[in-house]
């Protein structure tokens, strides 16, 4: 007869044997990771620069750096799984550097989110403890979840100290907003919109108003629409399976490694997260038969897809 340790020693040699193929994909510093947060900042500071001297209209400025902004999620998100040094000894301090540069442009604090995307990781699709989970259910839902972050971001303190305005929040995003983090994440959140918000009142103060809210601010409010579709929804979607296997998905069209920044093989980060993102298609290569026998939801154009893109 076949024991519950009998079963649990057969799934730890199953994850082991994993664990082995995933870790020839990751381990060394990750130059290219630290060259995309140089290049981002490279771009968003000059657009700034462009802008407050009059060389490109403010309009101009904004759509430039609200894509701009977006490509300073992945530096971040390595940073917060500790990825960009590796094995490294010693090295948390410059990995939270990066993590928190690439906050002023995306308009949130990094701490607080790596705290929040690690709950993800640990809870991904349980309607109360994940909080990601408010992205949830068909595209179209999308702009309610970014209105209702981009309302809590921007009115932080209301929500914070008057608990009746809480109400205005969408429905979903109230079930998983407790999953966000814990109360030094909510003062360290706070501190970071009371340091935004001082510059950007100073901005105005100082002839540098217009410059600062659409240049900077309004570009961080913006981009999150795309994060939220492209890393929260998509990857997910439909969001309704909490296994191991089941829980994200592999989902490839043309030009999705570019878009997506091999996040299209989101399951593959899923399952071994401290593989860097322009790693994830390599591996996937490598196990994608495996996996999908074990129950990796797999689409599209991809290795072994079973189906189309579920929309």
């Amino acid at each position: 007869m076949t024991t519950a340790d009998d079963i649990g020693a057969d799934r730890r040699e199953i994850l082991r044997a994993e664990r082995a193929i995933a870790n020839r994909y990751w381990g060394g510093l990750e130059i290219r990771i630290i060259v995309e947060f140089v290049i981002s900042a490279a771009l968003w500071v000059t657009v700034i620069a462009l802008g407050v001297r009059g060389v490109i209209p403010l309009w101009l400025g904004l759509l430039i750096n609200t894509v701009v902004a977006t490509t300073f999620y992945m530096p971040m998100h390595e940073a917060a799984h500790g990825n960009i040094m590796g094995r490294t000894q010693g090295s948390k301090f410059f990995e939270d550097l990066i993590g928190s540069l690439c906050s002023i442009p995306l308009g949130f604090a990094y701490k607080p989110h790596r705290g929040s995307h690690m709950r993800h990781h640990a809870h991904t699709n349980d309607p109360l403890r994940d909080p990601d989970h408010f992205t949830d259910g068909p595209m179209s839902g999308i702009i309610t979840a970014w209105l209702g972050q981009v309302m809590l971001l921007t009115l932080l303190p209301l929500f914070a100290f008057v608990p009746a305005a809480r109400r205005l929040i969408p429905r979903r995003m109230q079930l998983t907003l407790a999953a966000s983090g814990d109360r030094a994440d909510g003062l360290r959140q706070l501190r970071f919109w009371f340091l935004t918000t001082l510059v950007l009142v100073l901005a105005f103060l100082t002839g540098f108003g217009w410059p600062a809210l659409l240049l900077w601010y309004l570009p961080a409010r913006l981009q999150a629409l795309w994060l939220l579709f492209i890393f929260a929804w998509y990857p997910h979607h439909p969001a309704s399976r909490t296994g191991r296997y089941e829980h994200t998905r592999v989902a490839v069209f043309p030009g999705s490694g570019l878009l997506i920044r091999g996040h299209d093989h989101h399951a593959v980060h899923h399952l071994f997260p401290r593989v860097p993102h322009y790693r994830l298609e390599a591996l996937w290569q490598e196990i994608a038969e495996d996996m999908v026998a074990k129950g990796v939801r797999c689409e599209g154009s991809a290795t072994a897809a079973t189906g189309p893109i579920i929309w």
